[in-house]
């Protein structure tokens, strides 16, 4: 997919809406209970005018104490009621709305998860995190402040207008004869705001987009000396944001003093004609009074509209967009497939045929050109060659990250894309030259790979890399907390720890990539000879770029710009001459 932040541009469709309803049903009693007090909110407010209006033409005029004191405290309870039912509308809708976005949030997230790693390729993370956070907030405020309040304002709008009409046909029509006007800038509004905000959305993107990156960059921008220019960078699309969010504020401001205005003159009718129809005996006071409360009820849900219309309308575009997330191609064969083999059956033969891969075929650069070779079982073999040469796109492949552009990978004879993707990953050991660690216990990273790890082998797995020296040293042992990304543990520390997890993963295939090119030479002798262990038996892809660490490899393939150029032993490539003995002595010459 092309990640496009401008879908939200496009009208919703109705599905939409519909494919919110899963969401909503667990909260159905809630979401129903608020819509009945929508209505009783609504009903107990159309009717307070006409009880004024009973208070001044059945009490007041006519000086009945009695019947004051009873219509008095109707008012009275009737306010009580009103004022209840909406805090309980507004606590039910919060909550559903709390609800609903906690379900989509863990719903949207268990999908990405799943996405194939391309699609983390092609969209920046800080237009996921938008996704997952602002977008997921939108439909929040379209239960707890949008749709039911929007409903309610409705109800209010045509229950005033007919009450009106109904007390007095002709005050009523004078009075509301404003409302085209209002209608209309109602209209002219809320497009230009609507257009306002998803301008301002899509800049918010952008910007989180821009600080996410540069937040993981920051060392580099540091080293670069090039904290002003991001921070121009920074200042820049932020100032955008900020345009284009006055932009909605300046419409704002502009559209509540017209309503404002507006009402202002439906005021001025009603004590302008009141008194005149009143004098006339068409109507008595208490109806003139009825029709100046309904002014004051009228005004403000049509000020609020608008606000939830554009509410309701940035909550489906943002729905519009999850769902954009949720239906594209998810990583097939995550869940265990029935036709995976289980791991007694596993040999660990890996073949290559005539493998070629491109990144961006449309560009028609190859990453692979026709890779041809085959792992023995509990072979070791090691990938050399110059960076960009293909080698770690080569264990991408076998990971299943991406997908051959031509050609087929045979693992025991079947076609890789036969085997589930959970199975394949849970079978193949993977350490890289950048290692990933989570906030956590070091004990919680060391077990990540496999489930019933017993504390006993994790015991013989940090002595046996070498952990027990780093774990020594920490205030709490294995039960140390780490940082975010380890950012607690040197580089060193990480890389050992990253080869401990793997080590008690128990993989039948092992691919090390790069993984000791950020160790010293202490450490770097110790995970080599737990490596020796651990590959022992086991299908082994090693790449490296110190070609010491794999002369005892039983085959070398030497890679160039995709192709496969040279394979062989390390003392056969040698005596050849060829590329490889000229990359030894080109590290023996930079050695020296």
């Amino acid at each position: 997919m092309s990640e496009r932040d401008d879908i939200s541009g496009a009208p919703f469709e109705d599905k939409v809406f519909v494919r919110l309803l899963p969401y909503l049903r667990p909260c159905l009693a809630r979401f129903s209970t608020a819509i009945a007090l929508v209505f009783l909110s609504s009903g107990v407010a159309l009717f307070e005018p006409k009880l004024l209006g009973m208070i001044v033409d059945k009490a007041l005029v006519p000086g009945d104490l009695r019947r004051l004191w009873w219509l008095g405290g109707l008012f009275v309870v009737l306010s009580i009621v009103r004022l209840w039912a909406y805090f309980q509308q507004n606590y039910q809708l919060q909550t559903v709305g709390q609800k609903v976005m906690h379900s989509i949030r863990e719903d949207l997230l268990a999908r990405l998860i799943r996405m194939p790693v391309p699609f983390f390729d092609r969209n920046p993370v800080g237009k996921l995190v938008t996704r997952l956070t602002n977008d997921t907030q939108n439909l929040s405020e379209l239960f707890s402040a949008g749709f039911v309040l929007l409903l309610g304002d409705v109800i209010l709008i045509l229950g005033v207008i007919g009450a009106m009409i109904a007390l007095h046909p002709r005050l009523g029509l004078i009075t509301v004869s404003v409302f085209p006007i209002m209608a209309f800038f109602m209209w002219f509004f809320s497009g230009r705001l609507r257009a306002a905000f998803r301008r301002s959305r899509e800049v918010l993107a952008r910007l989180n987009a821009l600080f996410a990156e540069r937040m993981g960059g920051m060392p580099l921008i540091q080293q670069m000396n090039r904290e002003e220019f991001e921070r121009g960078s920074y200042r820049k699309l932020s100032r955008e944001f900020r345009d284009r969010q006055f932009e909605g504020v300046n419409l704002y401001a502009l559209f509540h003093p017209a309503i404002t205005i507006l009402s202002g003159v439906s005021m001025v009718l009603v004590i302008w004609y009141g008194p005149k129809f009143l004098g006339e005996g068409e109507i008595p006071l208490g109806t003139v009074v009825s029709f100046f409360a309904y002014v004051q009820i009228l005004y403000q849900p049509v000020r609020n509209i608008t606000d939830r219309y554009n509410v309701f309308l940035a909550a489906m575009s943002s729905a519009e967009r999850i769902f954009t997330l949720v239906d594209m191609a998810q990583e097939e064969g995550l869940e265990r497939s029935v036709a995976a083999r289980s791991a007694a059956e596993m040999r660990g033969v890996i073949t290559f045929d005539r493998v070629t891969f491109s990144y961006n075929p449309e560009s028609g650069q190859r990453a692979l050109n026709e890779i041809s070779f085959e792992l023995k079982s509990g072979e070791r073999v090691a990938l050399v060659g110059h960076t960009g040469a293909g080698k770690t796109t080569i264990t991408s492949l076998l990971l299943r990250f991406y997908e051959p552009t031509a050609g087929a990978i045979l693992l025991d004879g079947r076609d890789l894309r036969s085997y589930s993707k959970r199975e394949l990953r849970e079978r193949i050991g993977f350490v890289q030259q950048d290692t990933f660690l989570f906030s956590g216990t070091v004990r919680e990273n060391l077990v990540l790979l496999r489930q019933g790890i017993t504390a006993r082998e994790i015991d013989e797995a940090v002595e046996a890399t070498g952990l027990i020296h780093v774990v020594r040293r920490m205030p709490a042992g294995l039960d140390t907390m780490l940082d975010e990304r380890g950012a607690n543990l040197s580089q060193g520390e990480r890389q050992v720890l990253a080869f401990t997890r793997v080590f008690l993963q128990r993989p039948e295939i092992l691919i090390l990539d790069e993984a000791t090119a950020n160790v010293d030479q202490g450490t770097e002798e110790q995970i080599q000879r737990a490596s020796d262990a651990l590959v022992r038996g086991r299908t082994s892809l090693i790449i490296a770029h110190r070609l010491a660490t794999i002369e005892s490899s039983d085959r070398i393939l030497v890679f160039e710009r995709g192709s496969l150029v040279e394979e062989g032993g390390h003392s056969a490539l040698v005596a050849a001459g060829g590329r490889y003995a000229r990359l030894v002595k080109a590290q023996q010459v930079l050695g020296r």
